[in-house]
């Protein structure tokens, strides 16, 4: 169980750059870092990373794509084993309702250019996506067809547009947005339980310069909705945003908001922030402090399975925080804010009260 987290935390090592270009057209793309919060209580200890490797096929329209990502991270079940009514986060480590997470992923997919610009692109994409995960070994399968252990895999096809760049050092500009829809069949699906959905995304980002200076300014926004189907719907698909490389869910997405829970086939997030980013520290690396406020809400709908009365609801945090930024990627700082008294019945089990204080560290950027 000990070499697993040091063998990630040497691949880590060996991608500490968000992007390498290893020959002319070929691109090799750190697209997120894991972390698991558990090992050292509080603490978000990389343990994990999400890679994609982009190469040409013949022409620069026409490209194959090629993604690995691996991870030891911390999930929950916040369910109960007998009448699956939500529960509050167990304090620790039980291995029922909250566990350790092994997981891993590998795709194969085409990407299509439909403009292929320096700084603006469009394509169309098709993609195999597999997954392997060992979940909790004894919470019951028959809500969550996942619950146990995951061994499928899927399709996911869609269209996406990117002209996001960086200005300088320490500010962004640009858009993009992708639109996708992931099928996967009874049939193909190899644990032993039933998993038969569908879920389509669409996902939008936007970086609006304010001033270009020693002290950057800018603001970044982000929206994405999901909405999922079938008749067994696994528990990662009801709690994660898909598309091409995804996003965690509602309550990891709106900061102070409760990781892994909000089960819910349909649902929305959206969320700004106001950057000023100080000037780099070294004149060929991009390390500089950044400071930022913040504002998330997110909304719920139909809490899957769940013998509640009220299955839909709302969600909101406001905050600041400050981080240093390496390679405009890793942001090793903190955040503190106030979640916000919305329309929210899950808050009374997840917190006991409908707002409340928060504060967490952070080791990348929010988005």
């Amino acid at each position: 169980m000990q070499r697993r987290p040091l063998f990630l935390l040497a691949m880590l090592a060996l991608c500490c750059t968000t992007q390498i270009f290893a020959a002319p057209g070929i691109a090799f793309t750190l697209n997120s870092i894991k972390t698991n919060s558990d090992i050292i209580a509080g603490l978000p200890l990389p343990t994990g990373a999400d890679l994609t490797l982009e190469l040409p096929l013949g022409s620069t329209s026409t490209a194959f794509t090629l993604r690995a990502a691996a991870g030891y991270e911390s999930r929950m079940i916040l369910r109960s084993t007998a009448t699956m009514f939500p529960i509050a986060e167990p304090p620790a480590i039980d291995g029922v309702n909250r566990f350790f997470w092994t997981n891993a992923l590998a795709e194969l997919g085409v990407k299509q250019y439909l403009l292929h610009k320096e700084h603006e692109q469009a394509w169309l994409f098709g993609l195999v996506r597999g997954r392997y995960e060992n979940n909790s070994p004894s919470f019951p399968t028959t809500l969550f067809p996942d619950a146990q252990a995951v061994r499928s895999a899927s399709g996911v096809g869609g269209i996406a547009f990117d002209s996001i760049r960086w200005l300088g050092k320490n500010v962004k500009k640009g858009v993009s947005a992708e639109l996708s829809y992931e099928y996967s069949p009874d049939f193909a699906n190899f644990s032993g339980t039933p998993a038969d959905f569908g879920r389509a995304n669409f996902t939008a980002k936007a970086f609006v310069p304010l001033s270009a200076s020693n002290f950057a300014t800018y603001l970044a926004l982000y929206g994405v909705g999901d909405y999922a189907l079938g008749s067994h719907i696994p528990h990662e698909v009801l709690t994660t945003f898909g598309g091409i490389t995804g996003t965690k869910g509602i309550g990891d997405m709106v900061r102070g908001a409760q990781p892994w829970g909000y089960e819910a086939p349909a649902k929305t997030y959206v969320s700004a922030e106001l950057r000023v980013a100080g000037p780099s520290m070294f004149r060929d690396f991009a390390i500089y402090p950044v400071g930022y406020l913040f504002a998330d809400a997110a909304a719920y709908g139909s809490l899957y399975g769940s013998p509640l009365a009220d299955n839909s609801g709302m969600i909101a945090s406001a905050g600041a925080g400050a981080s240093v930024s390496v390679l405009n990627f890793l942001w090793l700082g903190a955040y503190a804010g106030w979640r916000l008294p919305v329309n929210d019945p899950l808050s009374a089990i997840y917190y006991g009260s409908a707002h409340g204080f928060f504060w967490n560290f952070t080791f990348v950027a929010h988005y």
